[in-house]
């Protein structure tokens, strides 16, 4: 049976839709975990939620992989509007991390790779209920993804004394998934199971596995004009699982904090996260998309609010977060900074949208 050609407006209206109803649970399970760790001190790790953790890390950055990867193919990443999200890209985190590392303890400073994502579920939540155009949703959502792209990147960094024989085998693997997705026409299982293997050889590199999961999607067959393709296909079927129940777990696992300050952690930490995240996304990537906003025909506070939008960061910065300060004094201080931020963010992200929305309504 044949569909209609793939429209790509229209799918990031789709994506966007889900991303937002899984807001909610994310933001839910962020809430759960501080008020269970702050009133019951309760805390839980095992091999489960080890396994919970990898699995919500690999399918995250599967999809990151394919949403990026059709994108480029669909043609919405190019031109104008790939130059402009770029720039907005660099400049959201280049000065969030300048901010960390400038003001952090010297031990902590390899927590600027918590400051630098944003959590595309949240940023959708955030672009809905403050009423932005839709013109203004997909450029959000092409920063988000180049962002969790450069997360990506950023998270490398977290390995230490990598094992270069494991890294050569998932350059093999992949490349080998590559070709023999295309060659024999494998689907949706074939996809997962390399993904699999792939995260585990990461992680026997002594690296973080989100590059290695992140490549596959990166290489599975874009989307064909008349038939669902293997990208398409394997985003049906795992978006809604990684979104609504594996990555709320991981937030919860991961939001087990609480609302107090260690002993020996500098208190100070807290707010240098969140002035990272809030100021240091809303300058770069709001200022170069208002220095940018005739080519990208959105006005000044247009431009603001996704900055403001762009710094609800949660679930990728703990998972910068767990990558770089794990076991540290400096782990639940910047983990707070960062569940301040992105409450902060998405209520200033909302009004600001608000307000942009109203300026451009008054101007027409």
């Amino acid at each position: 049976m044949t569909r209609k050609a793939y429209n790509p407006v229209g799918f990031l209206e789709r994506f966007v839709a889900l991303e937002v109803r899984a807001a909610g649970l994310i933001f839910g399970a962020a809430v759960l975990g501080v008020l269970s760790a702050t009133f019951d001190d309760f805390y839980v790790h095992n091999s489960f939620t080890e396994l919970v953790s990898k699995i919500a890390i690999g399918g995250f950055f599967l999809l990151i992989g394919l949403e990026l990867r059709r994108e480029f193919a669909s043609g919405t990443l190019s031109g104008s509007t790939l130059k402009v999200a770029l720039l907005a890209t660099v400049g959201g985190m280049a000065v969030p991390a300048l901010i960390f590392v400038s003001f952090a303890p010297e031990a902590a400073r390899d927590g600027w790779v918590a400051v630098v994502a944003t959590d595309i579920a949240l940023a959708s939540a955030v672009a809905a209920l403050g009423g932005f155009r839709r013109e203004l949703r997909v450029l959000l959502l092409t920063v988000a993804v180049l962002d969790d792209l450069g997360g990506v990147l950023a998270l490398v960094t977290t390995g230490q004394n990598p094992k270069l024989l494991f890294i050569a085998a998932v350059v093999i693997v992949v490349t080998l998934f590559a070709w023999s997705i295309r060659k024999f026409n494998f689907g949706v299982l074939y996809t997962l199971i390399t993904t699999a293997l792939v995260v585990w050889l990461m992680l026997k590199a002594g690296m973080h596995p989100s590059l290695g999961a992140f490549a596959v999607g990166f290489v599975v067959p874009h989307f064909d004009p008349d038939n669902p393709s293997v990208a398409e296909r394997t985003e049906e079927a795992i978006h809604p699982y990684v979104s609504a129940i594996f990555l709320p777990a991981f937030v919860f696992l991961h939001t087990l904090i609480p609302l107090r300050i260690p002993e020996g952690a500098p208190a100070n930490l807290i707010v240098v996260t969140m002035v990272a995240i809030v100021i240091g996304k809303t300058i770069g990537i709001g200022g170069v998309l208002a220095v940018m906003r005739k080519t990208s025909n959105i006005s000044v506070s247009e431009a603001l609010a996704v900055g403001l939008a762009a710094a609800a960061a949660l679930t990728v910065a703990l998972i910068g977060v767990d990558a770089t300060l794990a076991d540290s004094i400096y782990e639940q201080v910047v983990g707070l900074g960062v569940l301040g931020a992105t409450a902060t963010a998405v209520v200033l992200g909302i009004v600001a949208g608000r307000l942009a929305k109203a300026e451009r309504r008054d101007l027409i």
